[in-house]
């Protein structure tokens, strides 16, 4: 009888154990809400590997319960609501009681931006610019540009680093001025393919070469200036990083060719 009960008590563990994590290809997702489904959290991912070009090598996901339990497990302390810690050995997404039903979608693609950026580009796209592409990607709220022109501007934006150790404004001015500048880089040059060329080097070079900004905080400057009247800084943070499949082909084909002939 106490075998009976005890194998009964195991398989009830293992049960809800089984119910508590969703593992996919990309992610292993553990103490999972009841709100998050596999398929829910599958679309999220496809989208930012579609986006990105690139087939996320699996990383842990770990939802907690308290706020002192997420502060713990990483070393930004309270203020994020989630956090991706990554090295060589492995890249672990922390997620605090403040991700739910409402902000999951984005929250989520936020960090897989970071996990993407980690194993794709190892370290080409500069810090200044990756909250920003983790925001514009995520599908973050739209850029406050009559905030940001009320606020002082930085003496050099590249200078910009991970802001979760300054204050609030600091963090708030990071995030918002990180996606100004991506949000700059889409209207003046094609990402994606500013994305691809980046692959193996550093995204710095090509916003001169490519791009066609000499001078980043001037044109950063301007940026600002030209939007804090414009309606379309509703939109222009929802919009896709994406061009047409023949666009993008004819760009790149282009592109090769021209490489191939300067290098023989």
């Amino acid at each position: 009888m106490k075998f009976l009960i005890a194998l009964s008590f195991i398989c009830f563990s293992l049960f809800a154990e089984a119910r508590s994590q969703i593992a996919t290809n990309a992610v292993f997702i553990h103490n999972s809400p009841k709100w998050l489904t596999r398929n829910r959290a599958e679309k999220v991912i496809d989208r930012i590997q579609s986006e990105l070009e690139w087939t996320i090598r699996r990383v842990n996901v770990y939802f907690y319960d308290t706020e002192e339990a997420f502060k713990s497990a990483q070393s930004l302390g309270a203020i994020p609501r989630a956090v991706s810690v990554k090295s060589k050995k492995e890249q672990v997404v922390h997620l605090s009681p403040r991700v739910n039903d409402k902000n999951f979608n984005q929250v989520f693609a936020h960090e897989l931006v970071h996990i993407v950026f980690f194993q794709k580009y190892k370290g080409a796209i500069p810090q200044w610019l990756e909250e920003g592409f983790a925001n514009h990607l995520g599908r973050a709220h739209p850029v406050n540009y009559q905030w940001l022109k009320s606020q002082p501007l930085p003496g050099d934006v590249t200078q910009l680093t991970h802001p979760f150790k300054q204050s609030q404004v600091s963090i708030k001015y990071h995030y918002m001025a990180s996606q100004a500048l991506v949000e700059m880089l889409e209207k003046k040059c094609d990402m994606e393919n500013l994305l691809r060329l980046s692959v193996g080097r550093k995204m710095s070079t090509y916003i001169d070469t490519y791009c066609g900004i000499k001078d980043i905080n001037s044109a950063f400057k301007n940026w600002i200036e030209e939007n804090v009247t414009s309606s379309k800084s509703d939109s222009t943070a929802k919009k896709p990083i994406s061009s047409s499949p023949e666009k993008k082909e004819n760009w790149w084909n282009s592109y090769m060719e021209k490489y191939k002939k300067k290098s023989e």
